[in-house]
Protein backbone atom coordinates (compact mmCIF):
# COMPACT_ATOMS: atom_id res chain seq x y z
CA UNK A 1 0.00 0.00 0.00
CA UNK A 2 1.32 3.47 -1.04
CA UNK A 3 0.29 6.78 0.76
CA UNK A 4 -0.83 9.34 -1.49
CA UNK A 5 0.19 12.16 -1.46
CA UNK A 6 -1.33 15.36 0.23
CA UNK A 7 -3.12 17.90 -2.83
CA UNK A 8 -1.13 21.06 -2.97
CA UNK A 9 -2.68 23.55 -0.61
CA UNK A 10 -4.57 26.54 -2.97
CA UNK A 11 -2.65 30.19 -3.42
CA UNK A 12 -3.89 33.08 -3.14
CA UNK A 13 -3.85 34.47 -6.77
CA UNK A 14 -3.52 38.10 -5.14
CA UNK A 15 -1.88 39.48 -2.30
CA UNK A 16 -4.16 41.66 0.04
CA UNK A 17 -3.16 42.70 3.13
CA UNK A 18 -6.76 42.67 4.76
CA UNK A 19 -7.18 39.04 3.95
CA UNK A 20 -3.86 38.60 6.04
CA UNK A 21 -5.08 40.65 8.50
CA UNK A 22 -9.01 38.60 8.82
CA UNK A 23 -7.10 35.37 9.04
CA UNK A 24 -8.74 34.30 5.73
CA UNK A 25 -7.83 30.69 4.65
CA UNK A 26 -8.07 29.81 0.66
CA UNK A 27 -9.05 26.09 0.86
CA UNK A 28 -9.52 25.70 -3.15
CA UNK A 29 -9.29 27.84 -6.09
CA UNK A 30 -9.86 26.28 -9.71
CA UNK A 31 -11.62 26.90 -12.75
CA UNK A 32 -14.20 29.84 -11.30
CA UNK A 33 -14.74 28.49 -8.28
CA UNK A 34 -13.00 28.89 -4.52
CA UNK A 35 -13.55 28.10 -1.44
CA UNK A 36 -12.59 30.42 1.77
CA UNK A 37 -12.57 29.93 5.16
CA UNK A 38 -12.65 32.15 8.42
CA UNK A 39 -11.90 30.64 11.93
CA UNK A 40 -14.02 32.64 14.21
CA UNK A 41 -12.40 34.82 16.50
CA UNK A 42 -14.32 37.35 19.01
CA UNK A 43 -13.35 40.73 17.50
CA UNK A 44 -14.79 39.60 13.63
CA UNK A 45 -18.36 39.01 15.60
CA UNK A 46 -21.19 41.30 16.84
CA UNK A 47 -22.72 41.88 20.06
CA UNK A 48 -24.24 38.34 20.39
CA UNK A 49 -20.95 36.60 19.85
CA UNK A 50 -22.32 35.70 15.78
CA UNK A 51 -19.56 36.42 13.07
CA UNK A 52 -20.57 40.26 12.41
CA UNK A 53 -22.32 41.18 9.06
CA UNK A 54 -18.58 43.21 7.56
CA UNK A 55 -16.71 39.87 8.43
CA UNK A 56 -19.66 37.85 6.34
CA UNK A 57 -19.19 40.37 3.58
CA UNK A 58 -15.43 40.45 3.61
CA UNK A 59 -15.02 36.74 3.10
CA UNK A 60 -17.53 37.09 0.41
CA UNK A 61 -15.69 39.49 -1.86
CA UNK A 62 -12.96 37.23 -1.08
CA UNK A 63 -14.07 34.22 -2.59
CA UNK A 64 -15.81 35.96 -5.96
CA UNK A 65 -12.66 38.06 -6.18
CA UNK A 66 -10.39 34.61 -5.99
CA UNK A 67 -12.73 32.66 -8.07
CA UNK A 68 -12.73 35.52 -10.99
CA UNK A 69 -9.09 35.50 -10.95
CA UNK A 70 -8.67 31.91 -11.01
CA UNK A 71 -9.63 32.66 -14.98
CA UNK A 72 -7.80 35.89 -15.42
CA UNK A 73 -4.42 36.28 -16.63
CA UNK A 74 -1.90 37.10 -13.75
CA UNK A 75 -0.96 40.13 -15.30
CA UNK A 76 -4.40 41.53 -15.18
CA UNK A 77 -6.86 43.06 -11.87
CA UNK A 78 -9.80 42.77 -10.80
CA UNK A 79 -11.88 45.13 -8.98
CA UNK A 80 -15.43 44.79 -7.36
CA UNK A 81 -18.31 46.94 -9.19
CA UNK A 82 -21.53 45.77 -7.19
CA UNK A 83 -21.85 43.22 -4.44
CA UNK A 84 -25.38 42.45 -3.01
CA UNK A 85 -25.47 40.19 -0.05
CA UNK A 86 -29.04 38.39 1.31
CA UNK A 87 -28.20 37.77 5.24
CA UNK A 88 -30.13 34.27 5.84
CA UNK A 89 -29.10 33.15 9.04
CA UNK A 90 -26.98 34.12 11.85
CA UNK A 91 -23.31 32.73 11.13
CA UNK A 92 -21.71 31.37 13.88
CA UNK A 93 -18.91 29.63 14.70
CA UNK A 94 -16.02 29.11 11.73
CA UNK A 95 -17.33 30.13 8.66
CA UNK A 96 -17.01 28.84 4.92
CA UNK A 97 -17.91 30.91 1.77
CA UNK A 98 -18.04 29.10 -1.25
CA UNK A 99 -17.60 31.37 -4.59
CA UNK A 100 -17.84 30.45 -8.13
CA UNK A 101 -17.94 32.95 -11.70
CA UNK A 102 -21.14 32.66 -13.30
CA UNK A 103 -20.80 34.39 -16.08
CA UNK A 104 -17.37 35.03 -17.82
CA UNK A 105 -16.41 38.08 -20.35
CA UNK A 106 -13.55 40.06 -21.31
CA UNK A 107 -13.71 42.72 -19.42
CA UNK A 108 -16.73 42.03 -16.65
CA UNK A 109 -17.40 38.94 -14.48
CA UNK A 110 -20.20 38.11 -12.28
CA UNK A 111 -20.12 35.41 -9.69
CA UNK A 112 -22.22 34.34 -6.69
CA UNK A 113 -20.91 33.10 -3.49
CA UNK A 114 -22.82 31.25 -0.45
CA UNK A 115 -21.54 31.37 2.97
CA UNK A 116 -21.54 28.61 5.80
CA UNK A 117 -21.97 28.59 9.63
CA UNK A 118 -19.60 26.25 11.69
CA UNK A 119 -23.61 24.28 11.93
CA UNK A 120 -23.61 23.74 8.26
CA UNK A 121 -26.60 26.49 8.16
CA UNK A 122 -26.97 28.67 4.83
CA UNK A 123 -25.86 32.03 6.31
CA UNK A 124 -25.47 34.18 3.45
CA UNK A 125 -25.93 34.54 -0.38
CA UNK A 126 -24.51 36.88 -2.41
CA UNK A 127 -23.95 38.28 -5.97
CA UNK A 128 -21.60 40.52 -7.26
CA UNK A 129 -19.71 41.98 -10.98
CA UNK A 130 -15.90 42.27 -11.34
CA UNK A 131 -14.16 44.48 -13.60
CA UNK A 132 -11.07 43.04 -15.45
CA UNK A 133 -8.09 45.88 -15.48
CA UNK A 134 -4.71 46.51 -15.70
CA UNK A 135 -2.86 45.38 -12.71
CA UNK A 136 -1.56 47.66 -10.41
CA UNK A 137 0.79 46.80 -6.99
CA UNK A 138 0.16 47.99 -3.72
CA UNK A 139 3.78 49.39 -2.79
CA UNK A 140 2.44 49.49 0.42
CA UNK A 141 2.11 54.02 0.48
CA UNK A 142 -1.30 55.27 1.37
Amino acid sequence: MSARPSPAPARWRSTVPLYIHLGFQLDALDDGRSQVRLKFQPHLGNSRGEVHGGSVAAIVDAAMSQAVRSLVDKALGVATMTMNLTYLAPARGEIVCKGTVIKRGRSVMFAEAEVFGEDGELACRASASYRILPKTVYDGKP
